[in-house]
């Protein structure tokens, strides 16, 4: 069994909150899983509920056997929150900034913990996770995928490392690190997020996680987009094929068609109306 599950949230109730590429993100995801043989479930922003994504990812979990293969992709906003477990007073939780609340990592880490022996877990994230946004630059091509809970004291303790690299049962693949931002952005026509339009631009046939990870990080951080996308995981999976090892580049997908006015087509087909105003005195000549 190989199963994906791909979540994409650009409109988030209140209109300052909403970005742009996260939607496109989920659909080049799945369709690059689809063609390297997932079965694919896709979710776009209403639909993305805390409730659904805990349900979905549970059922993925609770059904994968020795041997299967199970994909999660997000992208969205991150954010940080202070830990809910009470573990120690100064530390916070990372946490995904879903349709309708907050996602912590304790909560994805407790459904992956139940993944019995033998199944391979890759868990792509492309959003934010720490940090304040007000030292984040927005630009028109640009803007961080982050929404602020709160302000998160400078002795706070980021508890994001429970488990070391090598104990970790999936393979996880995020777009920045737990001090930058993962950016929204306007590459080649559409809008994307800046490490997903890279990571989909480089994946190739045969390529292990790492040899994949390293050709994302040949093109991030860039002066532009100042994320440094981290590969965390054991020595043993970093060293499997991806899973599109079966598969060649998928060609992104066409821009989305932009508004088109009067003046725009009447430049394109300027040729058109002189051939018209052309036949018009030739037939008004006939008939005089």
């Amino acid at each position: 069994m190989k199963k994906a599950f791909c979540v994409g949230i650009n409109d988030y109730p209140g209109t300052a909150n909403d970005l742009k590429g996260c939607v496109n993100d989920a659909t080049d995801w799945a369709a690059l899983l689809e063609y390297s043989g997932f079965e694919v479930e896709k979710i776009t922003n209403s639909q993305a509920t805390r409730q659904k994504i805990l349900n979905t990812l549970a059922s993925l979990v609770t059904n994968a056997v020795a041997g299967d293969e199970i994909v999660f992709t997000y992208s969205g906003h991150g954010t940080s929150v202070y830990d809910i477990g009470g573990d120690e007073p100064d530390a916070y939780d990372e946490a995904l900034y879903v349709y309708d609340g907050l996602l912590v990592d304790d909560e994805l880490r407790s459904i992956f913990q139940k993944v019995k022996p033998g199944v391979h877990v890759v868990v792509i994230s492309d959003s934010c996770f720490s940090g304040t946004v007000t030292r984040a630059f927005i630009t028109a091509s640009s803007k961080p995928r982050y929404i602020k809970t709160h302000d998160i004291p400078p002795t706070a303790k980021l508890k994001r490392h429970l488990l070391a690299e090598e104990d970790m049962i999936e393979i996880l693949l995020t777009g920045c690190s737990d001090s930058e931002y993962s950016y929204d952005a306007y590459l080649n026509g559409r809008w994307n997020g800046a490490m997903t339009a890279y990571a989909t631009s480089v994946i190739r046939k045969g390529q292990t996680y790492k040899e994949f990870y390293q050709k994302v990080r040949d093109l991030l951080p860039s002066g532009q987009y100042p994320q440094t996308p981290q590969l965390e995981g054991s020595a043993a999976n970093k060293n499997r094929v991806v899973f599109a090892a079966n598969t060649e580049p998928l060609p992104k997908p066409d821009p989305e068609p932009e508004e088109t006015t009067i003046w725009d087509w009447l430049k394109k087909y300027w040729w058109v109306i002189l051939i018209i105003i052309a036949v018009a005195v030739i037939w008004w000549s006939i008939l005089k």
